[in-house]
Protein backbone atom coordinates (compact mmCIF):
# COMPACT_ATOMS: atom_id res chain seq x y z
CA UNK A 1 0.00 0.00 0.00
CA UNK A 2 0.72 3.58 -0.77
CA UNK A 3 -0.15 7.10 0.69
CA UNK A 4 -0.94 9.36 -2.27
CA UNK A 5 -3.10 12.17 -0.35
CA UNK A 6 -4.42 12.95 3.01
CA UNK A 7 -7.95 14.73 2.86
CA UNK A 8 -9.47 17.18 4.89
CA UNK A 9 -13.21 16.40 5.73
CA UNK A 10 -14.48 19.17 7.92
CA UNK A 11 -18.31 17.90 9.33
CA UNK A 12 -17.44 15.94 10.98
CA UNK A 13 -14.26 16.53 11.65
CA UNK A 14 -11.69 13.82 10.09
CA UNK A 15 -8.91 12.93 7.37
CA UNK A 16 -9.21 10.70 3.95
CA UNK A 17 -6.44 8.51 3.17
CA UNK A 18 -6.27 7.94 -0.64
CA UNK A 19 -3.87 5.15 -1.29
CA UNK A 20 -3.00 2.52 -3.68
CA UNK A 21 -3.11 -1.28 -3.43
CA UNK A 22 -2.62 -3.43 -6.02
CA UNK A 23 -2.80 -0.87 -8.52
CA UNK A 24 -6.78 0.35 -6.95
CA UNK A 25 -7.22 3.80 -5.62
CA UNK A 26 -8.91 2.96 -2.68
CA UNK A 27 -9.83 5.28 0.11
CA UNK A 28 -9.67 5.10 4.27
CA UNK A 29 -11.94 7.23 6.39
CA UNK A 30 -10.29 8.26 10.04
CA UNK A 31 -12.73 10.03 12.35
CA UNK A 32 -11.84 12.70 14.78
CA UNK A 33 -15.02 13.04 16.89
CA UNK A 34 -13.18 14.25 20.10
CA UNK A 35 -10.79 16.44 17.96
CA UNK A 36 -11.65 20.39 19.57
CA UNK A 37 -9.45 23.83 20.64
CA UNK A 38 -7.96 21.59 23.61
CA UNK A 39 -6.38 18.81 21.89
CA UNK A 40 -2.81 18.17 21.93
CA UNK A 41 -2.17 17.64 17.90
CA UNK A 42 1.32 15.95 18.54
CA UNK A 43 0.18 13.59 20.64
CA UNK A 44 -3.01 12.52 18.31
CA UNK A 45 -0.50 12.52 15.20
CA UNK A 46 1.33 10.25 17.67
CA UNK A 47 -1.54 8.20 18.42
CA UNK A 48 -3.10 7.84 14.39
CA UNK A 49 0.57 7.14 13.30
CA UNK A 50 0.35 4.11 15.73
CA UNK A 51 -2.82 2.43 14.84
CA UNK A 52 -2.34 3.08 10.72
CA UNK A 53 0.21 1.75 9.20
CA UNK A 54 0.14 4.60 6.15
CA UNK A 55 1.05 7.51 8.25
CA UNK A 56 4.27 6.93 8.05
CA UNK A 57 7.15 8.94 10.04
CA UNK A 58 8.04 10.81 6.37
CA UNK A 59 4.40 12.25 5.92
CA UNK A 60 4.29 13.38 9.92
CA UNK A 61 4.66 16.66 9.15
CA UNK A 62 2.01 16.78 6.49
CA UNK A 63 -0.86 14.89 8.80
CA UNK A 64 0.18 17.97 11.93
CA UNK A 65 -0.45 20.27 9.41
CA UNK A 66 -3.83 19.05 8.34
CA UNK A 67 -4.89 17.89 12.11
CA UNK A 68 -4.01 21.91 12.86
CA UNK A 69 -6.24 23.50 9.46
CA UNK A 70 -9.36 21.54 11.16
CA UNK A 71 -8.31 22.57 14.88
CA UNK A 72 -8.63 25.98 13.35
CA UNK A 73 -11.59 25.44 11.56
CA UNK A 74 -13.33 24.40 14.89
CA UNK A 75 -12.14 27.46 16.44
CA UNK A 76 -12.94 29.87 13.96
CA UNK A 77 -16.68 28.59 13.64
CA UNK A 78 -16.94 28.76 17.60
CA UNK A 79 -19.69 30.16 19.37
CA UNK A 80 -17.68 33.55 19.66
CA UNK A 81 -15.95 33.07 16.10
CA UNK A 82 -18.17 34.88 13.84
CA UNK A 83 -21.66 37.36 14.34
CA UNK A 84 -24.40 37.47 11.11
CA UNK A 85 -26.04 39.86 9.62
CA UNK A 86 -28.84 40.22 6.98
CA UNK A 87 -26.95 39.46 3.54
CA UNK A 88 -30.32 39.02 1.44
CA UNK A 89 -33.89 39.19 1.75
CA UNK A 90 -35.29 36.49 -0.89
CA UNK A 91 -38.95 37.80 -1.81
CA UNK A 92 -39.39 34.24 -2.82
CA UNK A 93 -43.04 33.03 -3.43
CA UNK A 94 -46.46 34.57 -3.87
CA UNK A 95 -47.90 31.91 -1.14
CA UNK A 96 -46.08 30.70 2.21
CA UNK A 97 -43.34 28.98 2.38
CA UNK A 98 -43.17 25.12 3.28
CA UNK A 99 -39.11 24.02 3.18
CA UNK A 100 -36.07 25.85 2.44
CA UNK A 101 -32.55 23.78 1.85
CA UNK A 102 -28.66 25.17 1.13
CA UNK A 103 -26.68 23.35 -1.62
CA UNK A 104 -23.03 21.42 -0.45
CA UNK A 105 -21.26 25.04 -1.44
CA UNK A 106 -23.61 27.65 0.09
CA UNK A 107 -23.91 29.15 -3.23
CA UNK A 108 -27.29 28.06 -4.04
CA UNK A 109 -30.98 26.89 -2.06
CA UNK A 110 -34.02 25.70 -2.67
CA UNK A 111 -37.51 26.89 -1.55
CA UNK A 112 -40.84 25.10 -1.92
CA UNK A 113 -43.90 26.64 -1.89
CA UNK A 114 -47.68 26.47 -1.20
CA UNK A 115 -47.62 28.27 -5.00
CA UNK A 116 -47.00 24.63 -6.03
CA UNK A 117 -43.16 25.24 -6.74
CA UNK A 118 -39.76 24.72 -5.84
CA UNK A 119 -37.55 27.70 -6.86
CA UNK A 120 -33.50 27.61 -7.06
CA UNK A 121 -31.77 30.84 -6.09
CA UNK A 122 -28.73 32.25 -6.50
CA UNK A 123 -27.57 33.35 -2.85
CA UNK A 124 -24.71 35.58 -3.65
CA UNK A 125 -27.24 37.63 -5.83
CA UNK A 126 -30.24 37.17 -4.18
CA UNK A 127 -32.12 36.29 -7.29
CA UNK A 128 -33.84 33.38 -8.73
CA UNK A 129 -32.11 31.13 -11.26
CA UNK A 130 -34.65 28.32 -11.97
CA UNK A 131 -38.62 27.76 -11.13
CA UNK A 132 -39.39 24.24 -10.93
CA UNK A 133 -43.10 23.92 -12.35
CA UNK A 134 -45.21 20.82 -12.64
CA UNK A 135 -46.94 20.10 -9.39
CA UNK A 136 -50.50 20.64 -9.33
CA UNK A 137 -50.60 21.22 -5.33
CA UNK A 138 -48.84 22.70 -2.70
CA UNK A 139 -44.78 21.80 -3.00
CA UNK A 140 -43.99 20.56 0.71
CA UNK A 141 -40.99 18.80 0.70
CA UNK A 142 -37.34 19.79 -0.94
CA UNK A 143 -34.37 18.21 -0.58
CA UNK A 144 -31.01 18.10 -3.02
CA UNK A 145 -28.78 15.11 -3.50
CA UNK A 146 -25.97 16.04 -1.60
CA UNK A 147 -23.32 16.05 -1.69
CA UNK A 148 -23.25 16.66 -5.59
CA UNK A 149 -26.88 18.95 -5.03
CA UNK A 150 -26.90 17.94 -9.34
CA UNK A 151 -30.97 17.01 -8.34
CA UNK A 152 -34.04 17.64 -6.45
CA UNK A 153 -36.57 15.96 -5.35
CA UNK A 154 -39.75 17.55 -3.92
CA UNK A 155 -42.59 16.08 -2.37
CA UNK A 156 -46.06 17.22 -3.22
CA UNK A 157 -49.79 17.29 -1.66
CA UNK A 158 -50.77 16.20 -5.06
CA UNK A 159 -50.15 12.74 -3.99
CA UNK A 160 -46.77 13.13 -5.86
CA UNK A 161 -42.71 13.52 -5.38
CA UNK A 162 -40.77 14.74 -8.38
CA UNK A 163 -36.69 14.84 -9.21
CA UNK A 164 -35.37 17.55 -11.00
CA UNK A 165 -32.16 18.23 -12.88
CA UNK A 166 -31.03 22.09 -11.25
CA UNK A 167 -29.52 23.25 -14.26
CA UNK A 168 -31.88 22.58 -16.82
CA UNK A 169 -35.03 22.96 -14.21
CA UNK A 170 -36.58 19.74 -16.45
CA UNK A 171 -38.59 17.25 -14.61
CA UNK A 172 -36.25 14.37 -14.95
CA UNK A 173 -39.04 11.87 -13.86
CA UNK A 174 -42.71 11.63 -11.42
CA UNK A 175 -42.36 9.35 -8.24
CA UNK A 176 -46.34 7.79 -8.65
CA UNK A 177 -48.32 5.39 -6.18
CA UNK A 178 -49.04 7.72 -3.19
CA UNK A 179 -52.81 8.00 -2.37
CA UNK A 180 -52.29 10.69 -0.02
CA UNK A 181 -49.89 14.05 -0.09
CA UNK A 182 -46.61 13.49 0.29
CA UNK A 183 -44.84 15.55 3.04
CA UNK A 184 -41.28 13.99 3.27
CA UNK A 185 -38.89 13.30 0.42
CA UNK A 186 -34.81 12.66 0.44
CA UNK A 187 -32.01 11.02 -1.58
CA UNK A 188 -30.22 8.10 -0.56
CA UNK A 189 -26.59 8.65 0.43
CA UNK A 190 -25.55 7.96 -2.78
CA UNK A 191 -28.27 9.77 -4.50
CA UNK A 192 -29.38 5.99 -6.09
CA UNK A 193 -32.49 6.24 -4.12
CA UNK A 194 -35.50 8.39 -3.34
CA UNK A 195 -37.88 8.09 -0.20
CA UNK A 196 -40.84 9.43 0.17
CA UNK A 197 -43.22 9.50 3.10
CA UNK A 198 -46.90 10.28 2.69
CA UNK A 199 -50.56 10.55 5.23
CA UNK A 200 -51.79 7.26 3.34
CA UNK A 201 -49.41 5.90 6.38
CA UNK A 202 -46.89 4.26 3.71
CA UNK A 203 -43.80 5.01 2.91
CA UNK A 204 -42.19 4.05 -0.77
CA UNK A 205 -38.61 3.55 -2.50
CA UNK A 206 -38.12 4.89 -6.12
CA UNK A 207 -35.07 4.69 -8.85
CA UNK A 208 -33.84 8.03 -8.59
CA UNK A 209 -33.17 8.17 -12.14
CA UNK A 210 -36.02 6.46 -13.63
CA UNK A 211 -38.94 7.29 -10.66
CA UNK A 212 -40.09 3.42 -10.86
CA UNK A 213 -40.79 2.64 -7.19
CA UNK A 214 -39.13 -0.23 -6.11
CA UNK A 215 -40.54 -0.95 -2.39
CA UNK A 216 -43.79 -0.03 -0.90
CA UNK A 217 -43.32 0.27 2.87
CA UNK A 218 -46.60 -0.66 4.35
CA UNK A 219 -46.89 -1.32 8.44
CA UNK A 220 -47.90 2.13 9.85
CA UNK A 221 -51.37 2.71 11.08
CA UNK A 222 -51.27 6.66 10.47
CA UNK A 223 -49.66 9.24 8.16
CA UNK A 224 -46.08 8.73 7.84
CA UNK A 225 -44.21 12.69 8.29
CA UNK A 226 -40.64 11.93 8.24
CA UNK A 227 -37.97 9.41 6.45
CA UNK A 228 -34.28 9.03 6.42
CA UNK A 229 -31.74 7.27 4.96
CA UNK A 230 -28.70 5.95 7.37
CA UNK A 231 -25.44 8.33 6.16
CA UNK A 232 -23.76 5.54 5.64
CA UNK A 233 -24.40 3.36 2.49
CA UNK A 234 -28.09 3.92 2.75
CA UNK A 235 -29.29 0.64 2.73
CA UNK A 236 -31.46 1.60 6.15
CA UNK A 237 -34.33 3.54 6.18
CA UNK A 238 -35.92 4.89 9.11
CA UNK A 239 -40.04 6.51 9.16
CA UNK A 240 -41.40 8.27 11.84
CA UNK A 241 -45.36 8.10 12.00
CA UNK A 242 -48.52 10.29 13.85
CA UNK A 243 -48.96 6.90 15.07
CA UNK A 244 -46.40 6.99 17.38
CA UNK A 245 -43.84 4.58 16.17
CA UNK A 246 -40.45 5.09 14.13
CA UNK A 247 -39.76 2.02 11.55
CA UNK A 248 -36.55 0.65 10.51
CA UNK A 249 -36.77 -0.89 6.78
CA UNK A 250 -33.68 -2.19 4.76
CA UNK A 251 -34.16 -1.15 1.82
CA UNK A 252 -33.29 -4.58 -0.23
CA UNK A 253 -36.43 -5.93 1.84
CA UNK A 254 -40.28 -5.25 1.72
CA UNK A 255 -40.89 -6.14 5.21
CA UNK A 256 -39.75 -3.90 8.37
CA UNK A 257 -36.78 -4.67 10.28
CA UNK A 258 -37.33 -3.42 13.52
CA UNK A 259 -40.76 -1.35 14.97
CA UNK A 260 -39.34 0.82 17.52
CA UNK A 261 -42.12 1.71 20.29
CA UNK A 262 -42.31 3.67 23.31
CA UNK A 263 -44.13 7.01 22.89
CA UNK A 264 -47.71 7.86 23.75
CA UNK A 265 -48.23 10.29 21.14
CA UNK A 266 -47.35 11.79 17.35
CA UNK A 267 -43.76 11.58 16.36
CA UNK A 268 -42.56 14.92 15.29
CA UNK A 269 -39.22 14.20 13.74
CA UNK A 270 -36.78 11.39 13.76
CA UNK A 271 -32.68 11.25 13.01
CA UNK A 272 -29.96 9.04 12.61
CA UNK A 273 -27.09 10.07 13.82
CA UNK A 274 -23.62 10.25 12.23
CA UNK A 275 -22.74 6.35 12.09
CA UNK A 276 -26.16 5.48 11.90
CA UNK A 277 -26.08 3.65 15.16
CA UNK A 278 -28.31 5.70 16.93
CA UNK A 279 -31.75 7.06 16.48
CA UNK A 280 -33.17 10.12 17.69
CA UNK A 281 -37.16 10.81 18.09
CA UNK A 282 -39.48 13.75 19.35
CA UNK A 283 -43.10 13.68 19.91
CA UNK A 284 -45.91 15.21 20.28
CA UNK A 285 -46.11 13.29 23.84
CA UNK A 286 -43.31 15.63 25.55
CA UNK A 287 -40.57 13.76 25.35
CA UNK A 288 -37.23 12.58 23.31
CA UNK A 289 -35.86 9.25 22.32
CA UNK A 290 -32.63 8.25 22.25
CA UNK A 291 -32.77 4.84 20.59
CA UNK A 292 -29.75 1.89 19.61
CA UNK A 293 -30.03 1.31 15.87
CA UNK A 294 -28.71 -1.88 15.22
CA UNK A 295 -30.67 -3.59 19.01
CA UNK A 296 -34.03 -1.89 18.34
CA UNK A 297 -33.70 -0.70 21.70
CA UNK A 298 -34.05 2.59 24.07
CA UNK A 299 -31.51 4.02 25.59
CA UNK A 300 -33.07 6.93 27.38
CA UNK A 301 -35.78 8.85 27.10
CA UNK A 302 -35.69 12.27 28.25
CA UNK A 303 -38.95 14.56 29.13
CA UNK A 304 -37.44 18.11 30.26
CA UNK A 305 -39.65 19.73 27.78
CA UNK A 306 -43.05 20.67 29.80
CA UNK A 307 -45.44 20.77 26.39
CA UNK A 308 -45.01 18.80 22.79
CA UNK A 309 -41.39 18.27 21.21
CA UNK A 310 -41.48 19.51 18.12
CA UNK A 311 -38.17 19.15 16.30
CA UNK A 312 -35.02 16.93 16.96
CA UNK A 313 -31.42 17.00 15.74
CA UNK A 314 -27.70 15.36 16.27
CA UNK A 315 -24.32 17.51 15.79
CA UNK A 316 -22.24 16.54 13.18
CA UNK A 317 -20.36 14.31 15.43
CA UNK A 318 -23.29 12.61 16.70
CA UNK A 319 -22.12 12.99 20.11
CA UNK A 320 -25.04 15.40 21.24
CA UNK A 321 -28.91 15.48 20.66
CA UNK A 322 -30.78 18.34 20.58
CA UNK A 323 -34.67 19.16 21.32
CA UNK A 324 -37.10 21.88 20.41
CA UNK A 325 -40.40 22.63 21.82
CA UNK A 326 -43.90 24.49 22.20
CA UNK A 327 -42.70 24.92 25.72
CA UNK A 328 -40.37 27.63 24.15
CA UNK A 329 -37.18 26.41 24.72
CA UNK A 330 -34.69 24.40 23.00
CA UNK A 331 -32.25 21.68 25.02
CA UNK A 332 -29.39 19.61 24.60
CA UNK A 333 -28.41 15.88 25.73
CA UNK A 334 -25.13 14.28 25.67
CA UNK A 335 -25.42 10.60 23.84
CA UNK A 336 -22.09 10.17 24.00
CA UNK A 337 -22.20 8.28 27.71
CA UNK A 338 -24.94 9.28 30.38
CA UNK A 339 -27.33 11.02 28.37
CA UNK A 340 -27.54 13.84 30.98
CA UNK A 341 -29.02 17.23 29.79
CA UNK A 342 -26.19 19.48 29.23
CA UNK A 343 -27.14 22.84 28.21
CA UNK A 344 -31.23 24.80 28.27
CA UNK A 345 -31.95 27.62 25.90
CA UNK A 346 -34.54 29.59 26.91
CA UNK A 347 -35.62 33.39 25.54
CA UNK A 348 -38.17 32.70 23.00
CA UNK A 349 -41.41 34.27 23.49
CA UNK A 350 -43.31 31.55 21.72
CA UNK A 351 -42.98 27.35 20.24
CA UNK A 352 -39.11 26.57 19.13
CA UNK A 353 -40.77 24.87 15.38
CA UNK A 354 -36.61 23.95 14.32
CA UNK A 355 -33.35 23.10 15.93
CA UNK A 356 -30.03 22.37 14.10
CA UNK A 357 -26.40 22.44 15.51
CA UNK A 358 -23.95 24.61 13.34
CA UNK A 359 -21.33 22.43 11.92
CA UNK A 360 -18.57 22.82 13.80
CA UNK A 361 -21.12 22.04 17.00
CA UNK A 362 -19.75 25.14 18.97
CA UNK A 363 -23.55 26.99 17.94
CA UNK A 364 -27.11 26.21 18.22
CA UNK A 365 -29.83 27.78 16.28
CA UNK A 366 -33.18 27.85 16.49
CA UNK A 367 -36.83 29.09 14.55
CA UNK A 368 -39.28 30.15 16.33
CA UNK A 369 -42.88 31.71 15.70
CA UNK A 370 -41.88 34.80 17.80
CA UNK A 371 -40.90 35.70 14.29
CA UNK A 372 -37.26 35.62 15.62
CA UNK A 373 -34.43 32.84 15.21
CA UNK A 374 -31.26 33.10 17.75
CA UNK A 375 -28.05 31.27 17.92
CA UNK A 376 -26.92 29.81 21.02
CA UNK A 377 -23.85 28.58 23.01
CA UNK A 378 -24.10 24.80 23.13
CA UNK A 379 -22.04 24.97 26.10
CA UNK A 380 -23.30 27.98 28.43
CA UNK A 381 -26.75 27.90 27.21
CA UNK A 382 -26.41 31.26 26.40
CA UNK A 383 -28.35 33.30 24.00
CA UNK A 384 -25.19 34.45 21.22
CA UNK A 385 -27.53 36.45 18.72
CA UNK A 386 -31.17 37.27 17.94
CA UNK A 387 -31.61 37.11 13.91
CA UNK A 388 -34.85 39.48 13.87
CA UNK A 389 -36.73 41.29 10.48
CA UNK A 390 -38.74 38.57 9.47
CA UNK A 391 -42.85 39.84 9.91
CA UNK A 392 -44.13 36.47 10.74
CA UNK A 393 -43.68 33.16 12.07
CA UNK A 394 -40.13 31.46 11.34
CA UNK A 395 -40.55 28.02 10.73
CA UNK A 396 -37.32 26.79 9.48
CA UNK A 397 -33.57 27.66 9.71
CA UNK A 398 -30.34 25.87 8.50
CA UNK A 399 -26.52 26.26 8.51
CA UNK A 400 -24.70 26.08 5.51
CA UNK A 401 -22.13 23.01 5.04
CA UNK A 402 -19.28 25.67 5.65
CA UNK A 403 -21.26 27.37 8.43
CA UNK A 404 -20.57 30.88 7.41
CA UNK A 405 -24.14 31.02 6.17
CA UNK A 406 -27.81 30.50 7.88
CA UNK A 407 -31.27 30.75 5.53
CA UNK A 408 -34.31 31.53 7.26
CA UNK A 409 -37.94 30.90 6.41
CA UNK A 410 -40.91 32.42 7.47
CA UNK A 411 -44.98 32.56 6.86
CA UNK A 412 -43.95 36.27 5.89
CA UNK A 413 -43.15 34.81 2.58
CA UNK A 414 -39.28 35.37 2.14
CA UNK A 415 -36.51 33.97 3.09
CA UNK A 416 -33.44 35.34 4.46
CA UNK A 417 -29.76 34.78 4.25
CA UNK A 418 -27.34 35.68 6.71
CA UNK A 419 -24.10 36.02 6.37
Amino acid sequence: MKLLKIHLRYHPPGIILEYTQKGEVKNKEIDLLDLDSNTDLQELAKSLQQKEPLLTEEVKGQLEQCLDTLKKRIEHEGPAGKRFYIYKTLMTHVLPLTNVAFDKSGQRCITGSYDRTCKVWDVELGKEIKSLDGHQNVVYSVAFNFPQCTRVVTGSFDKTGKIWDVESGECMCTLWGHTGEVVAAQFSTKGDYAATGAMDNTAKLFDSRTGTEIQNFIGHTAEVIAVQFDPNEGQRLITGSFDGTISIWDTRLKDRVSVLRGHEGEISNVQFNWDSSLVGSSSLDGSAKLWDARQSSCLATVAGHTDEVLDICFDWAGQRMATSSSDCSARIYDVKSDFKELATMKGHREEVSKVCFSPAGGCLLTASADRSARIWNTGTGNCVQVLSGHQGEIFSCAYSYAGDAIITASKDNTCRIWR
